[in-house]
């Protein structure tokens, strides 16, 4: 039965739109003029570099037009980006039902972030990236008009409309989604979750995130050395007799590893570049661990079993000695599970190398 892309990405839609009644709130005052609006946002990350909320439009909210073909209204689901000292933010907007319809990019004067109260002053100013189509420039008519009323300089103005035509250049350039955190991927609302996670528990965060990398890092080993290996196989002597070839077939494996192990382990992958949902915790680690302990004093003819059973509790022992070492850096939590788990494994590890 194959993976359901389009089920995972409905769920991880439905788990962003419902936001946790503790989850940790800002105050986000938007001022456009004499126009003051004030809205209460989920905080999913609070970086020295970025700061993303979440947004979803309740019943009050007045239906408000983009453009010909998008419509916020209620149920809409807005995930913002802001960098502190940047004049502008950006926000990716979804459908009620989940479909992205675009990014909106606000030009701001640099925000006043005050704790938990975020004072945004709008330049009236936007640009559009709808899905599917080209950018564009709104509200020009409203930066004339704020003109006229002496809310913004002419040359304010000028400096306003060159910054939307380079954020509109630079959309076409660069592409739409390269500028947004690289802790988000190429899907903001589905990455609601891992934000979530990174948020509550930073220590089981890094550690399935280092987990997954892990476990990438072997699959692209093992596709590296299966090629490899074939080539040799097909076009040397390598695996008949002892020689240069066979010489040159693990000097070309030990080199795939040292090459794949620092680009799987930084995140520089394509199956490694996006932080992903936990793999497992430590309380499911510990209890294969307990259970891959009670195996090995069960089995009477431990020697035979060894070479299957080392790499299975390396591996255990190797995950809860991440998630032991990421609860503590991360959660400063004493990781009572993980440890146990690593313990476990030390002694199914003796057990199997000795007997």
């Amino acid at each position: 039965m194959g993976f359901d892309l389009l089920g995972a990405r409905r769920r991880a839609l439905r788990a962003a739109r419902r936001i946790p009644e503790d989850a940790p709130r800002v105050d986000v005052e938007i001022r456009r003029g004499s126009d003051v609006q004030r809205f209460r946002q989920e905080l999913l990350a609070d970086g020295p570099k970025w700061k993303i909320t979440l947004q979803v439009l309740d019943a009050r909210f007045t239906p408000v037009r983009v453009d010909e073909t998008t419509t916020l209204r209620p149920g809409s689901l807005l995930i913002w980006f802001l960098r502190p000292g940047q004049p502008f933010e950006i926000g990716a907007f979804y459908h009620g039902r989940g479909t992205f319809q675009g990014y909106y990019i606000n030009l701001i004067r640099p925000p006043r972030l005050q704790s938990r109260h975020w004072i945004i002053e709008d330049l009236y100013l936007d640009v559009w990236l709808p899905e599917g189509g080209d950018g564009v420039l709104l509200d020009e008519d409203e930066l004339d008009a704020a003109v006229a009323r002496g809310e913004l300089t002419a040359e304010e103005a000028g400096d306003v409309r060159a910054a939307g035509a380079r954020l509109l250049a630079r959309s076409r350039r660069r592409g739409r989604s390269r500028w947004l955190p690289r802790s988000v991927g190429r899907s903001p609302a589905e990455s609601v979750p891992e934000l979530r996670l990174r948020r509550d528990a930073p220590g089981t965060f890094h550690a399935a995130r280092i987990s997954g990398r892990i476990i990438a890092f072997g699959l692209y080993l093992m596709a590296a050395v299966s090629a490899t290996s074939a080539g040799f196989a097909a076009f040397t002597d390598a695996f008949l007799i002892a020689g240069p070839a066979q010489d040159a077939w693990r000097l070309t494996m030990l080199g795939e590893a040292l090459v794949l192990a620092p680009l799987a382990l930084g995140g520089w992958l394509p199956a490694t570049r996006w932080p992903q949902p936990p793999l497992t915790d430590e309380r499911s680690l510990f209890i294969a661990t307990l259970a891959a302990g009670l195996a090995v004093l069960a089995l009477s003819e431990r020697a035979e079993w060894a070479g299957a059973l080392l790499p299975v509790y390396a591996t255990l022992g190797l995950f809860s000695l991440v998630f032991a070492v990421c609860r503590w850096r991360f959660d400063r939590e004493v990781p009572v599970f993980a440890l146990a788990g690593v313990a476990m494994t030390l002694v199914a590890l003796v057990l199997l190398i000795v007997t």
